[in-house]
C-alpha cells in the first residue's frame, strides 16, 4: 500500500512492543514525533524508551525505521479513526492508524457507528470513508461531515435618484472660477420623477451543523421608504414619487420635497420682499432693500445688490454680491458666489467665491476663494477648518483680518452676549444711582407719591436686569467653556499675502509685517507658523 504522508505502525512481538515508521513520498509530510506520543498514550502504552522513539521518527522521514519502544507487549491494537470537530461544528475531520501486526482493520458500520457515538448526525461524507476503505491512506486527514453553512442575506438598500450628498463642492473652469453651468448640489425634480425606491433585506437561509443544529444566518438591517409632504409610495412601498415640481432634500433617512418659487425677473417693487416654505430661484436681480426668506434653497442668476438673503438650505449666487455695506447672506447649508463684496455673509457649510472685498464672512466649514483674482481684500474672514486663497490682503496695506479654529458661531454669540451685557450693566448702575437717590429723600421725607411709586418701579427693574444678566453669564461660561480650538485648522496662500493682514489661529494672533509667498499658517506650540504650501 503506498501512503502519500508518512506513518507509522505498532509491531509486538515476544521482545515487546516496537514501533516501524514510514517515510512519506516526495510530495507528502513526514510523521510526526508529537503524533506517535498522543496515539501511544491514548492506547494506554507508557513508559517508552524515548531517545529510540525520536531516532526512529527524524531517520523515518527518509527511510523505513523500527525499534523497539517498551518490553511490554501489551495488547494488541485495531486500526484506529480519531475524529476531530472544528471550532463551529461545521465540520470533522478524520485520521486513520493502522493495527498492529495482530490487530483488526475498522469496518465501515465500526466508521460510522464512531461518528454516531460522537454526536455527529448530519452531513456523513459517505464517499469520503469509502475512498479511505478504497485506498487507506494514514496519518492523512478525511473530512468525514460537514455541515451546510447558512446563506447570509443582505441588508435592505435604499437606492436615491437624486443627488443626496450636501456637501458636494462646484465644478471649476480652468481658471479656477466656478461654473454655474454644472451645479450638482442642487436637486431639482419633477412631477412625477422617481425619488427612490426600496431593496428589500435577504433575510438568508438557516444551515445545520454535523451535529444537526440549526445555524442562524447573520441578522440583517430592514428599511422602509421615509418622506415628508409632497411625495406618494407605490402601492408596495418599494417606490417614491414626487408629486411636484421642486427640490429633493435628504435629511438623515428622511426624504423631503420642497415646491420651487421662481422669479421670472428682478426681486424689486414688483415682487416686494419673498418669504417661501421651499426653495426660490430667482433669474433676475436681488435689488438693495429687498429680503428673500426661503426653507429650502435659494439660487440666483442676476446680482445681489443691498438685500437680505437667508436660506434654510443653500446660496447659489451666479453673479455675486455687491451689498454696499448693506448686504446679509445667511445659510444653514453652503454658500457659492461669484464674488462677495461689501456683505456680511454666514453659513453653516462651505463658502466659495472668486473674491472677497471688504466683508464680513464667517463660515462652519471652509472658505475657498480660489478663482480668478482669488484675493481676500479687507474686512474679516473667519473659518473653523480652513481658509485657501491665492492672495489675502493687499499691496496697499489694507487691514484685512482672517481667522480659523474656532467655531465662529459660538465666537459670534459671546460677541453678542458680551455686548449686551456691557450695556445692561451700564442701565443698572445708572439705575442703581437713581433708586439711591430716592433713599436719601424718602429718608428725609421729601419725595411725592408719584416719585415714590417711580423709585418701586425702578427697584423691580433692577431686579429683572439682574435676572437677565445671571442667565446671560450661565449662558456666556457655558459658551466659552465650548470655546475649543480645531488642532488641524490653517489658513493656506498660493500666492501673496501682504503686509496688514492679520492672522488668528486658535485665539492665537500673528501680525503680517513682510511680504509672504506660498505659504501655510498652522497653530504649532501655541504660536502661528508659517510653514511652506
Amino acid at each position: 500500500m503506498g501512503n502519500k504522508n508518512g506513518y507509522f505502525r505498532l509491531i509486538r512481538n515476544e521482545n515487546g512492543i516496537g514501533i516501524k515508521v514510514f517515510p512519506p513520498e516526495p510530495d507528502g509530510e513526514a510523521v510526526q514525533y508529537n503524533e506517535i506520543v498522543k496515539y501511544l498514550e491514548s492506547n494506554q502504552i507508557f513508559n517508552i524508551d524515548i531517545k529510540a522513539l525520536n531516532k526512529a521518527v527524524t531517520k523515518g522521514a527518509e527511510d523505513v525505521q523500527q525499534v523497539l519502544l517498551t518490553p511490554n507487549k501489551g495488547y494488541h491494537v485495531n486500526e484506529k479513526m480519531y475524529i476531530i470537530f472544528d471550532d463551529n461544528n461545521m465540520k470533522a475531520t478524520a485520521r486513520f492508524y493502522p493495527a498492529s501486526n495482530d490487530g483488526q482493520d475498522i469496518s465501515k458500520d465500526e466508521i460510522l457507528s464512531e461518528l454516531a457515538d460522537s454526536g455527529i448526525k448530519y452531513g456523513i461524507n459517505e464517499n469520503e470513508i469509502n475512498r479511505f476503505l478504497n485506498h487507506k491512506q494514514y496519518c492523512t486527514d478525511y473530512i468525514v461531515a460537514a455541515g451546510t453553512p447558512p446563506r447570509h442575506g443582505e441588508d435592505a438598500k435604499i437606492k436615491y435618484h437624486f443627488n443626496t450628498d450636501r456637501r458636494l463642492r462646484p465644478k471649476r473652469n480652468k481658471d479656477g472660477s466656478v461654473d454655474f453651468h454644472q451645479l450638482d448640489n442642487i436637486s431639482h425634480i419633477h412631477k412625477g420623477d422617481l425619488l427612490a425606491e426600496l431593496i428589500p433585506a435577504d433575510v438568508g437561509d438557516p444551515g445545520t451543523d454535523i451535529c444537526g443544529n440549526s445555524v442562524q444566518p447573520k441578522k440583517v438591517e430592514r428599511k422602509s421608504l421615509k418622506h415628508g409632504k409632497n411625495i406618494t409610495l407605490s402601492e408596495d412601498g418599494m417606490k417614491m414619487f414626487s408629486e411636484v415640481d421642486g427640490h429633493a432634500m435628504l435629511e438623515n433617512d428622511k426624504v423631503f420635497v420642497s415646491n420651487v418659487y421662481e422669479v421670472p425677473a428682478d426681486v424689486d417693487n414688483s415682487t416686494g420682499d419673498i418669504s417661501y416654505e421651499g426653495s426660490v430661484i430667482v433669474k433676475g436681480n436681488v435689488r438693495t432693500g429687498f429680503k428673500i426668506k426661503a426653507s429650502g434653497d435659494v439660487e440666483v442668476y442676476g446680482a445681489v445688490e443691498g438685500a437680505e438673503i437667508v436660506s434654510g438650505g443653500q446660496i447659489i449666487l451666479h453673479h455675486g454680491i455687491q451689498g454696499m455695506s448693506k448686504g446679509i447672506l445667511v445659510a444653514k447649508g453652503n454658500i457659492v458666489a461669484k464674488f462677495i463684496e461689501s456683505a456680511k455673509v454666514h453659513a453653516q457649510g462651505y463658502i466659495e467665491a472668486d473674491a472677497i472685498i471688504q466683508s464680513q464672512v464667517a463660515a462652519k466649514g471652509d472658505i475657498t476663494v480660489m478663482g480668478v483674482k482669488g484675493n481676500i481684500i479687507g474686512g474679516y474672514v473667519r473659518s473653523t477648518s480652513l481658509i485657501s486663497a491665492k492672495s489675502i490682503g493687499s499691496p496697499m496695506g489694507i487691514t484685512t483680518m482672517v481667522e480659523v479654529g474656532i467655531d465662529p458661531n459660538i465666537q459670534e454669540r459671546i460677541n453678542i452676549l458680551k455686548e449686551s451685557m456691557e450695556e445692561k450693566n451700564s442701565t443698572y448702575n445708572k439705575m442703581s444711582q437713581i433708586v439711591e437717590m430716592f433713599k436719601q429723600k424718602l429718608k428725609s421725607g421729601h419725595i411725592d407719591n408719584d416719585k415714590v411709586a417711580l423709585y418701586k418701579k425702578s427697584m423691580e427693574d433692577m431686579k429683572t436686569i439682574q435676572h437677565e444678566l445671571a442667565d446671560m453669564q450661565k449662558e456666556y461660561d457655558n459658551l466659552t467653556s465650548e470655546l475649543t480650538g480645531n488642532a488641524n485648522a490653517s489658513i493656506a496662500v498660493s500666492q501673496d499675502i501682504f503686509p496688514g493682514t492679520k492672522v488668528v489661529i486658535g485665539g492665537e494672533i500673528r501680525f503680517i509685517n513682510e511680504e509672504l509667498c506660498h505659504c501655510r499658517f498652522k497653530k504649532q506650540s501655541g504660536d502661528v507658523k508659517s510653514l511652506p504650501l
